[in-house]
């Protein structure tokens, strides 16, 4: 024991984590450990049981050379971020510090406090300390890593992490870890599936998003609406298949719940003789439309809508619409500088956000219907739905509607997943609805009670499971007579809103239009031969660090240009992250064809993404 480590240790971990110095200072080492000197002469590490029986947590030989070994099985050369399961002494760490540049974030878990406490006082941790990338947890909670994974979340899923686990730590507690590993991968799953929409659909968001400016700043927010129908019971009607067995049911107890639709199931809710309260809509993609295409007294109900949805959709609604505020980087700024609507958080899908919006105006309880989140018969959605009617549209004798229910289910490919349903038979799912099924665990909470009447599909944690009759029975005992009355929004209000965006679209305008005379000097320079030599590339390549840095000075501009572009900003993030490790791991190194190619695809993303919002800001001017 080397009490002078101890005191290093704890000065150090007082300066780097101020809260884990205050849980550890007092702390005596664990019993249950033993620390021995190997064979090599470092510190190794068995556990002693209750029986008293000791087992070998690190080799009795060389502990250093065990995590070498290791590591390289892991290529760790190859990963720019680590995620260590298990402390233990730290030889999995020392070595990964050792390789890393100063780029490499390395998120430590470790369960035992009182192990750790003992490692405190046999190890120096100065190295692992040093690094400006380690994070450390100790017996950090599973259930609330959200918030110490947020930080580096774009980084860990765009740039991918290595799992390093320290397999007899983790053996020791199995369901600790386990519950640990598992969440960890659940938020980087959604995290990725959200990364990958924002990349296929920003592009389009922005289009939506200014071609339904005027409906947006027209139509009345939510914000007036928060708890304006407490505890009166809503089905939140989704479109998967099992919506087929018991649509009849809602019709013989509609006047006794407030109905929520999302887009898809509204024309088998209409075919059924059922008109919803509200009909939810999130989706950017113009095949949404065709779950809106019917002939109906379309102000019977209201559309909840965001400003990423097909203008087409909001155009239907004459009177009933209502919008909520989106996390899209462009209507975040338009409602800086307006108003804002009101939110309902981060939403996943639009079965989240119909339930999210149940729970914000105060319903209770909240029944879900046709939220399989899984597939029967390789079909995704019930009958009537668009989605259902593409195939119809497409059946023969030889090609049955089976053989397209197959074709499609086919098309997810690797991203099918299995589970089990909540009679526990095994269910086919995908990877999006399992993190769907996780964001809806997440929010089940407070005073909304909410219940699965789906009767199928794969369970929701925290959800009371019943029969949609015994639902309807037990909480929907009275007829209710509701109706939601949100702020109005005058013409002359939206004027006013249109005015209050005049200056600030000015002041992007003309920083946007310094933006383009850069580029278009710089591609007068370089981009307009087909050969460059070295020294040319040497300067262009100067050049767009020049002018990276001065868009960097202003972050709405910085935030519009990358919303725009999603997939273009996170490709050059990419290549600029890969080039940054190679410098640092080989000094010397000529890089310069790698930075030209890297700057010269970032030069294309530039110009198209300056074009767009001049273009567009512009022509709002001109309104």
């Amino acid at each position: 024991m080397s009490n002078s480590y101890l005191s290093k240790n704890l000065d150090s971990l007082k300066k780097v984590e101020p809260a884990l110095f205050e849980k550890i200072v007092s702390l005596n080492a664990s019993s249950n450990y033993e620390v021995t000197r190997s064979k090599s002469g470092s510190p190794t590490l068995s556990r002693i049981d209750n029986q008293g029986k000791k087992s070998q947590i690190y080799s009795n030989y060389d502990p250093a050379s065990e995590a070498i070994r290791y590591l390289k099985s892991l290529k760790i050369d190859e990963s720019l971020n680590f995620i260590v399961i298990g402390l233990g002494l730290g030889y999995q760490v020392f070595e990964i510090v050792r390789s890393a540049t100063s780029q490499t974030k390395i998120y430590i878990f470790e369960k035992d406090l009182e192990l750790f406490a003992l490692a405190l006082r046999e190890v120096d941790f100065s190295i692992i300390w040093e690094h400006p990338g380690v994070r450390l947890f100790v017996d950090a909670n599973p259930l609330t890593l959200e918030a110490l994974l947020e930080p580096e979340q774009t980084n860990f899923a765009l740039n991918d992490y290595c799992v390093v686990k320290q397999k007899s730590l983790v053996d020791v507690d199995l369901e600790y870890y386990g519950i640990l590993l598992g969440e960890i991968e659940k938020y980087f799953n959604e995290t990725r599936i959200n990364l990958k929409t924002q990349s296929i659909h920003s592009k389009l968001y922005f289009k939506n998003i200014f071609s339904n400016l005027n409906d947006f700043l027209g139509s009345p927010g939510i914000k007036s609406l928060r708890n304006s129908l407490p505890d009166i019971p809503a089905i939140v009607c989704s479109a998967g298949p099992s919506l087929d067995k018991n649509i009849q049911l809602l019709k013989t107890a509609r006047k006794r719940f407030f109905l929520i639709s999302v887009g898809t199931a509204l024309k088998p809710l209409l075919y059924n003789g059922l008109k919803p309260d509200v009909v939810v809509s999130i989706d950017p993609d113009e095949q949404t439309i065709n779950s809106f295409e019917f002939a109906t007294e379309i102000d019977e109900f209201w559309l909840l809508y965001n400003s990423a949805v097909p203008n087409a959709i909001p155009k239907l609604f004459h009177n009933h619409k209502l919008v909520f505020d989106l996390e899209v980087y462009l209507a975040e700024w338009l409602s800086k500088y307006t108003n804002e609507k009101g939110s309902l958080g981060k939403i996943s899908s639009v079965a989240h956000s119909a339930v999210t919006f149940a729970q914000y105006i105060g319903n209770s309880p909240i029944i879900l219907v046709g939220q399989d989140l899984s597939f029967f018969n390789q079909r995704q959605h019930c009958l009537h739905s668009f989605y259902h009617e593409e195939h119809m549209d497409q059946v023969s004798r030889l090609h049955p509607l089976p053989y397209w229910d197959h074709k499609k289910y086919s098309g997810f490919g690797p991203n099918l997943t299995t589970s089990t349903d909540m009679f526990g038979e095994t269910i086919f799912s995908t990877q999006a609805m399992e993190s769907y099924n996780h964001i809806f665990t997440r929010n089940i909470e407070g005073d909304h009670i909410v219940i699965n009447a789906t009767e199928g599909g794969m369970p929701i944690t925290g959800a009371q499971n019943l029969s949609l009759r015994e639902a309807i029975y037990m909480h929907c005992k009275k007829l209710i007579q509701v109706e939601l009355i949100p702020d109005e929004i005058h013409e002359e209000n939206k004027e006013e809103h249109y005015n209050s965006l005049r200056d600030p679209v000015l002041m992007q305008n003309q920083i946007l239009q310094n933006i383009a005379d850069q580029l278009d000097a710089i591609k007068a320079k370089y981009l307009t031969s087909n050969t460059l030599n070295s020294d040319d590339k040497i300067l262009f390549v100067a050049e767009m660090e020049k002018i990276n840095a001065s868009i960097l000075k202003n972050k709405e501009t910085v935030f519009l240009l990358q919303g725009y572009d999603f997939e273009g900003f996170s490709n050059w993030y990419r290549s600029n992250n890969k080039i940054l490790r190679k410098k640092e791991l080989s000094r010397g190194i000529d890089l310069l064809d790698e930075e030209f190619e890297r700057d010269r695809n970032y030069f294309e993303v530039l110009v198209e993404s300056v074009k767009y919002l001049m273009t567009n800001f512009k022509n709002f001017l001109s309104l």
